[in-house]
């Protein structure tokens, strides 16, 4: 087994259970122990796996309502308007986009008083000319992760 191949199946099991023990893990995978510490090291350093975080259930600490909001913005204003969006802590996401909207955010709050309140908070930004705000009625998917191609991890471009 390659080192590439054993980061993708290394990642794949922190994927379906970040909290087993490198022990654990080394067992699963049939390496041992100091094999996964080192590898997960050099993942970590090369920056491909972040860190580990628990996977929150939001809506059962009451944040039920997730809203998708695009925007509009003058070109000038984009950066600083993506770097106050970045610093909210009610959206989860923020990303420069293509097309008519220039970003798109999404955010979990626990009312529509507290998404009303952020919308006119974004509304007020330098640079904003407008926003387009969907509530999201159900997710069919979401957090997912995706299927990982060997070559990818090691930072090469497969066919």
């Amino acid at each position: 087994m390659t080192y590439r191949d054993l980061d993708v199946r290394l990642i794949q099991a922190l994927q379906s259970d970040g909290r087993r023990s490198l022990r654990q893990l080394a067992s699963d995978l049939g390496v041992s122990t100091s094999t996964v510490s080192k590898r997960l090291d050099d993942l970590l350093e090369r920056g491909v796996i972040l860190g580990f975080r628990p996977v929150v259930d939001y809506a059962k600490l009451g944040y039920t309502l997730i809203a998708v909001t695009k925007i509009k913005a003058r070109g000038e204003a984009l950066p600083s308007i993506v770097a106050a969006l970045a610093a909210d802590r009610s959206l989860t996401h923020v990303y420069e986009i293509t097309g008519e909207f220039d970003v798109l955010v999404i955010g979990r709050f626990r009312n529509e008083t507290e998404m009303n309140r952020e919308i006119k908070r974004m509304l007020s930004l330098p640079g904003i000319e407008g926003t387009n705000t969907s509530v999201v009625l159900s997710a069919a998917k979401e957090g997912a992760d995706v299927e990982l191609i060997a070559e990818l991890v090691e930072g090469r471009r497969g066919p």
